[in-house]
This record gives structure tokens, C-alpha cells and sequence, in this order.
């Protein structure tokens, strides 16, 4: 049996080095690199045991490499969703198929999504042949301000997708912030710096905690665990915020305890614009929300990406609410809205790709460039149109099938059409 196993083991390697080994060209597309180089209008890019070894005009490739013509197509990296909940929600009605939230009161920012993830949920495929390679699986605030901590996921990864298991640390103020601290803004922003400061006291005192001679803190030993990292600068904290003065007071609230912040929602981030900007924290926002559909809200407005990239904020995008799961992969969308309205191309292309590599520390991924992970989507034309359609996505040098159980459903019912049809004729 020993050997057996051996053997089983020794083909699979065998298989992924194959994989690896196999060197590629890709000739003739307009290549979007989302790095410095910026846009070739026509262009090569070669690929080598998983990595790019180079973009550029007529390149040579190696002996036995094999190349594929893709002229008129347009390659972009792989796209990033920044706020899903792709593998730990499924059915929005079923709730034993939803993991991203929790009603116990002991569970807040110990809540780590990646113990969750079904790495075998079919909307990974689904929004991977749709152009996704990447999202940011977010938990929701259950009966905390705290919500947990969120997970980087890389979609071509079979069985091993998870790519960050703690990415960020969750946060919920504003309007929901009022309501789970009882009513009052000011009673969440208490409550948040009561966390924050007892957190830094349970780190400086582990062991008289555990010998119970520490005063009480507000949080369980867990939820404090989790947010020590949070309170040391080290892993990101993620506040979701909308109004502009609340958005303000978070910012005061990364000056007080040096952290290390990351704004998601900021519909009326384009009033402080100049404030985000100042204090370099990134922002995750939905760019084609323009409705007042809560009094936090009233200020959006669909050229607030526009207005933020023009202050010198870093953005990252998502979709909107009802596309964080099945529905991930249209984030380009929302950003084709932003082009629309006023946000420079290459801007609206490194939301979704360089831009989160970089905040998310997801090294060799996001970028175009030599040396770079080959992660990248071959468009029938622009990305960012509707009616474009994916051609070829491949994921750290791995050709992925375009197959979902979607595709697989259609070509049954296909053939099946077609059967009946040549019986009747």
C-alpha cells in the first residue's frame, strides 16, 4: 500500500512538472500590463514554467514551445474582486450553504472565513471562466463591529485555493456600526477604541490574563488574539464606511492607534478625497452606485472612483452587493462604469488587477511584466464591454478549461435539443 501511494504520488508531481515545464507564446494581441510599460497595441508575451520571461514584439520563442496566434484579442491580468463571499455562501436562502456571518456574541473578530470556504463550491469555476482569478472573500458583521477575517482566494488553485489565509481584519461602522452598538455612532466609535485598547493591554499582559489578574476586557481571549496584529500595524483593518463624516473619523481613528486601514464602501468618499489621499489608505468601492439608498449614502455619485483616483487614492473594486457570489465576475462591469464616467482606462485596469496585488501582498500577481506569475485572461476585445467574451484564462501558467457546471449543463441540454431535432426531421 506504501508503495502504491509512492507511485500515485510520483505521477501527480510528474504532472504538475509537466504542467510547469511547458513553455508558451502568445502572439500578436494588445496586451494591457497594468505595470509601467502600459499598453502594447500589439504585442507577445512568453511564457516559461509558470511565469512571463517576457512581453514585447516578435518574440523568439524556445524550441518545443508552443505558440497560439491571438491577434486582435486583448490580454489583461486576471481580475480581482476585493469584497466576495465566494465559497462561504451559496444559496442566500439556505442558510446551511452561508458561512460568512454569525450570530454568536463570543465570535467577532476570531471569525476566520478561510475555515469555511468551500473549495469545492461550483461558483469557482463559474466566475473563473468569466475572467475572475482572484477575490477577497469578506465575512458580515453578525452581532460585532468586528466580522472576522478575510481570506485571499486564487481561483485555478484545484482544491488549494485559498492564497492568504488572514488578509484583513473586517470592521462594519456607519449605519450598521449604529445599530450593533445600540443605536448611536458614537457609541460604535467607543466601543471600537475600547477593542483597540484593551487588545493592546491583553498583548502586553498574556500571562497575567491567564492567571486572571488582568481587569475584565470587553472581548473573548480569541477575539483579542485575532486583533493583536490588527493593533500592531501588522495586518489590515478593513472599516466599512460610507458618509463622509464618518469616514473622516475613522481616519482620526488610524492617526490615534496607528492603524494600518483599508475604507470599503465610501460612497461619499469623493467629499474627503483629499483626506484618504493624505493618509494613503486604500479604498474598496462599488464605482456604479449613484442611488441614495440610505441617509449614509445620499452623496454618491458614479464619478466618486474619478474623483478619488484624481486625489491620489489607490482603489480596488467590487460589484455591487447582490454580485459578491455568483455574480463575482461582473466587478469589470463596475469598472467599465467608471470609465465611463471619467476614470482613466489604465486606472480602472489596475483596480482590478496591480492595485490589490500590492495592498493584499500577493507577490508576482497583478502585473504584465517579466518575471511575473502567469496569471492572465485572453479577451475577444476590451475587458471592460459588455459584450466581450473570455477566450483563453490561464492561472500561474495553467491552462484552465473553460468548463463549469453551467457549460456542462448547457451542452447536455444541447445535445439533447439536438437529438430531438434530427429524430424529427
Amino acid at each position: 500500500m506504501k508503495y502504491a501511494l509512492q507511485f500515485l504520488l510520483a505521477l501527480v508531481c510528474l504532472g504538475v512538472n509537466d504542467s510547469l515545464a511547458e513553455s508558451l507564446l502568445l502572439k500578436g494581441a494588445k496586451v494591457v500590463t497594468a505595470s509601467e510599460a502600459g499598453i502594447y497595441e500589439q504585442a507577445d508575451i512568453l511564457i516559461e514554467a509558470g511565469r512571463i520571461s517576457g512581453v514585447g514584439q516578435a518574440l523568439t520563442p524556445p524550441t518545443g514551445a508552443r505558440v497560439i496566434d491571438v491577434s486582435g484579442k486583448v490580454i489583461a491580468p486576471g481580475f480581482f474582486n476585493a469584497d466576495t463571499q465566494l465559497g462561504i455562501a451559496e444559496i442566500g436562502a439556505i442558510e446551511s450553504t452561508v458561512d460568512s456571518t454569525t450570530e454568536n456574541p463570543r465570535i467577532t473578530a476570531s471569525l476566520r472565513v478561510a475555515d469555511a470556504i468551500n473549495t469545492s463550491s461550483t461558483l469557482i469555476p463559474y466566475n473563473r471562466i468569466l475572467g475572475l482569478t482572484h477575490t477577497l472573500v469578506q465575512p458580515v458583521s453578525g452581532k460585532g463591529l468586528f466580522a472576522g477575517t478575510a481570506a485571499v482566494i486564487n481561483l485555478g488553485r484545484q482544491g488549494q485555493i485559498i492564497e492568504t489565509q488572514d488578509a484583513a481584519m473586517v470592521a462594519y461602522l456607519g449605519e450598521t456600526g449604529q445599530a450593533l452598538a445600540g443605536g448611536s455612532r458614537a457609541a460604535a466609535m467607543a466601543l471600537l477604541r475600547e477593542a483597540i485598547e484593551d487588545t493592546r493591554d491583553y498583548a502586553s499582559n498574556r500571562e497575567q490574563f491567564t492567571r486572571g489578574e488582568r481587569r475584565p476586557y470587553t472581548l473573548s481571549r480569541h477575539d483579542l488574539e485575532a486583533l493583536v496584529p490588527v493593533v500592531a500595524g501588522e495586518l489590515p483593518l478593513i472599516v466599512h464606511v460610507h458618509r463622509a463624516a464618518d469616514i473622516t473619523r475613522v481616519l482620526q481613528l488610524g492617526r490615534d492607534y496607528q492603524l494600518q486601514l483599508i475604507l470599503a464602501g465610501v460612497e461619499e468618499g469623493w467629499r474627503v478625497a483629499d483626506q484618504i489621499a493624505a493618509q494613503q489608505v486604500p479604498v474598496i468601492i462599488d464605482p456604479i452606485v449613484n442611488l441614495p439608498l440610505a441617509y449614509e449614502t445620499l452623496g454618491a455619485r458614479l464619478d466618486n472612483a474619478k474623483l478619488l483616483h484624481a486625489a491620489g487614492v489607490t482603489l480596488l473594486f467590487t460589484g455591487m452587493s447582490w454580485q459578491n457570489t455568483h455574480n463575482a465576475f461582473l466587478v469589470r462591469q463596475s469598472a467599465g462604469n467608471a470609465v465611463a464616467n471619467g476614470l482613466p482606462y489604465e486606472a480602472a485596469i489596475a483596480a482590478l488587477s496591480a492595485n490589490p496585488a500590492r495592498v493584499f501582498g500577493i507577490d508576482g500577481y497583478g502585473e504584465l511584466k517579466a518575471g511575473a506569475r502567469a496569471t492572465l485572461v485572453v479577451w475577444s476585445s476590451d475587458p471592460l464591454e459588455v459584450t466581450s467574451v473570455v477566450e483563453k484564462v490561464l492561472i500561474d501558467g495553467d491552462d484552465i478549461p473553460l468548463v463549469s457546471r453551467a457549460t456542462r449543463l448547457r451542452d447536455r441540454y444541447y445535445r439533447r435539443l439536438q437529438a430531438i431535432q434530427s429524430s424529427g426531421s
